[in-house]
C-alpha cells in the first residue's frame, strides 16, 4: 500500500507499494473487510458529525459568529476528509490507480494540514477572547476573520500540492529522477514536521496553558466572592468540564498526529535501510485509524461542546418533534372526521 505514514507529506510511494507487496505477503491482505467497514463506517460519522454543524450555523442566526465562523470552516475541512478522503482512500487501497493514489495522497495532507491549521486558529482566537477580553472587538472584526480563514485554505492548498512542482515526469530516467528529488524530498519532510506538528504543537502547549492560569485565576476570584451566598459547585462542574476540553483537544492532536511525523522521519531512507525495517502492517493499518480520528472528533470537542451549539441543537430537535405531534395529530383528527361523516 501506500505510506499511509505519510500521506502528508510524500507522494513519493510507488516503488514502496511495489517493492512492499513482493518483499512481504502480508501485505497483500492489508485492507480486510473489517478495516474496509471500519474506514466507511468512519468516514460516514465525519459526515454526519461534521454536516450536522454546518447544518446548524445555517438553520441558527444566533450562531453566525466570528467564533463559529471558525469552527464552521474547520468543520468543512473535516467534512471532506469523510467525503473526498476516505472513498479515494479506499479505491487506492483496492484498485492501486496510481492517479488516484496520488490524488489521495495530497487530498488528504490537504485535509489534515488544513484542520491543523483551523485548530491553531481556533485555540488563538480563544487565547484573544480569554486573554485580550477587552481588546477582542476591536482585534478580531469580521474583515480580518474572513481574511485569515482564506489564508488558512490557500496556505494549506499550496503546501499540499507545492511537493508535486518537482515530481513533474520530464522523461528522464526515474531512479535518476528519484534522486534528485530526495534531498528536496526531506527538506520537505522537515518543513511539515516543524511547521505543522512542532509548532503548532508549542503554541497550542503555551496557549492553553495559559488558558487554564488565567480561567483558574479567574475562577478563584469569583469564587471568593460568591462563597458566603452561593454553592460553587456547579461552577466547578462547568469550570473542570472546560478544562478537561482543552486538555483532550491538546492529547488528541499530540496523539493522532505524533505518530505519523515519527514515522515520515524515515520515508526517504535509502531503499536498502527501509527494506531492512519495513513497517509492520499493523502499524500501517493503526495510522490509517489516527488520521481520521480527528475529523471526527474535533467537532464534537471543539464546537458541539459549546452552550450555543448544544442550545442549538436542542431547539432543532425539539421543533422536529413538535412538527412531528402536530402532523400526527393532524393525520389523527383527519381520520376521525372521514369516521363522522355519514355515508350517502
Amino acid at each position: 500500500m501506500p505510506q499511509l505514514s505519510s500521506t502528508k507529506c510524500n507522494t513519493s510511494y510507488r516503488q514502496n507499494h511495489s517493492s512492499s507487496n513482493q518483499t512481504d505477503p502480508e501485505r497483500t491482505e492489508f485492507l480486510p473487510v473489517s478495516l474496509a467497514v471500519t474506514l466507511s463506517i468512519n468516514g460516514l460519522l465525519i459526515i454526519a458529525v461534521n454536516g450536522l454543524v454546518i447544518f446548524l450555523v445555517h438553520k441558527k442566526k444566533t450562531l453566525r459568529t466570528l467564533t463559529n465562523m471558525f469552527l464552521t470552516s474547520l468543520a468543512l475541512s473535516d467534512l471532506m476528509s469523510g467525503l473526498v478522503g476516505i472513498p479515494l482512500l479506499l479505491i487506492c487501497l483496492t484498485r492501486e490507480i496510481i492517479n488516484v493514489c496520488v490524488s489521495s495522497v495530497v487530498f488528504i495532507r490537504f485535509a489534515a494540514i488544513s484542520s491543523v491549521c483551523h485548530v491553531l486558529l481556533i485555540a488563538c482566537d480563544r487565547y484573544i477572547f480569554i486573554v485580550h477580553d477587552m481588546k477582542y472587538d476591536s482585534l478580531v472584526t469580521k474583515r480580518r476573520a474572513i481574511i485569515t480563514t482564506i489564508a488558512v485554505w490557500l496556505f494549506s492548498f499550496t503546501a499540499a500540492v507545492i511537493q508535486l512542482s518537482w515530481y513533474i515526469f520530464h522523461g528522464i530516467d526515474f531512479a535518476a529522477f528519484e534522486e534528485i528529488t530526495e534531498d528536496l524530498n526531506k527538506q520537505y519532510s522537515v518543513a511539515c514536521i516543524v511547521l505543522f506538528f512542532v509548532v503548532p504543537l508549542l503554541l497550542m502547549c503555551y496557549i492553553y496553558g495559559r488558558i487554564f492560569y488565567i480561567s483558574f485565576k479567574l475562577k478563584e476570584s469569583d469564587r471568593q466572592i460568591r462563597s458566603s451566598f452561593q454553592q460553587p459547585s456547579r461552577s466547578l462542574v462547568h469550570e473542570w468540564r472546560g478544562r478537561s476540553v482543552l486538555l483532550i483537544t491538546v492529547l488528541i492532536f499530540a496523539g493522532c498526529w505524533l505518530p505519523y511525523f515519527v514515522v515520515m522521519l524515515g520515508d526517504y531512507m535509502e531503499s536498502s535501510k527501509r527494506s531492512s525495517m519495513p513497517i509492520p502492517v499493523w502499524v500501517e493499518r493503526l495510522l490509517v485509524f489516527l488520521g481520521f480520528i480527528p475529523p471526527l472528533l474535533n467537532p464534537i470537542l471543539c464546537t458541539l461542546a459549546k452552550k450555543d451549539f448544544r442550545r442549538a441543537l436542542k431547539e432543532v430537535v425539539f421543533q422536529r418533534k413538535m412538527k412531528n405531534i402536530m402532523v400526527n395529530q393532524f393525520k389523527v383528527h383527519q381520520e376521525q372526521i372521514s369516521l363522522n361523516v355519514p355515508s350517502s
